[in-house]
């Protein structure tokens, strides 16, 4: 893998201003300068930092208004990243061909907001929904990851990665995922609509491989209590513990549920599948990974 040189199109002492005004990353990269918008943390020094991937077809902009991870972040004290994919879309493990070094660019990213000691090295975390969530797992599997924590929704490892992937350890894995997800098939197979995309492994296949290599023991299960009970859609949390220190692995089934973001917008239901909103995706994972 390239390794590229980073340079970064903002005064350091901009990037703490307030939370809600968006501050631009540029990176100077071999496919072109690419882009990512940060909201920091309210607080002097590094500060616990989430770098956010969104779907395909949507911006990073799109993505920090509908995904909650700005206010999520807000509330938890975490920095919150959210980078441009080319063309809205992210080269995970499932692509061939030539395309964007986006392994590089993000990496790339993560170890220059080390550099301006904005993200604590040691609370770098990143997420993703969908392509998103996949392109993070491809991060992740990466030797010598920047992350020690990894949330995925409505995603599952590329099968590419499956005899291939050496997470670090420890890691703090968090996943979401609908049964019914008519694009994520969640007992795994062809990926995307009409499955026109690569193969990807099971949600349980998934979250077991990451528990096996962080020295999990079997899980337990537990049901979420219910919100909106005309919802048809519920929860079930699978929960491995006496994982290796600092290491968990929690896998969210939305038992009924299509390719949503629990808690967050509902997207044409007859497409996208029915939604859940016992939880809040953005906040459930950043107050795990925020310890409180």
């Amino acid at each position: 893998m390239r390794l590229f040189a980073l340079t970064v199109a903002l005064v350091i002492a901009g990037l703490r201003a307030a939370a809600s005004a968006d501050q631009l990353v540029t990176v100077a990269t071999a496919d072109g300068p690419r882009q990512a918008i940060v909201l920091t943390a309210e607080k002097v020094g590094p500060s616990p930092t989430i770098i956010v991937l969104h779907g395909a077809t949507i911006s990073a902009e799109r993505m920090k208004r509908i995904s909650g991870f700005a206010e999520a972040g807000a509330v938890h004290g975490f920095t919150v990243v959210f980078p441009e994919g080319k063309a809205n879309r992210w080269n995970d493990a499932r692509a061939s061909g030539a395309r964007p070094d986006d392994i590089g660019f993000l990496n790339a990213l993560a170890h220059q907001l080390v550099a301006a000691q904005i993200a604590d090295p040691h609370r770098l975390y990143i997420a993703g929904v969908s392509n998103g969530g996949l392109m993070a797992f491809t991060l992740i599997c990466q030797p010598n990851t920047p992350f020690v924590g990894i949330a995925t929704v409505v995603a599952n490892l590329p099968a590419d990665l499956e005899t291939s992937c050496h997470p670090p350890k420890p890691l703090s894995v968090i996943m979401m995922n609908g049964t019914a997800d008519p694009f994520m098939p969640f007992g795994g197979g062809r990926s995307g609509m009409f499955g026109r995309h690569g193969p990807v492994i099971g949600a349980e296949a998934t979250a077991a491989l990451f528990a096996k290599a962080e020295d999990c023991t079997e899980p337990s299960q537990s049901k979420l209590p219910k919100v909106d009970a005309k919802e048809p859609t519920h929860i079930k949390l699978l929960s491995w513990r006496g994982c290796a220190p600092e290491a968990g692995v929690r896998l969210y089934e939305v038992e009924g549920g299509g390719h949503q973001i629990p808690g967050g917008p509902t997207f044409v239901p007859f497409l996208f599948g029915p939604p859940n909103h016992d939880i809040r995706a953005a906040d459930e994972i950043l107050k795990l990974f925020s310890g409180s």
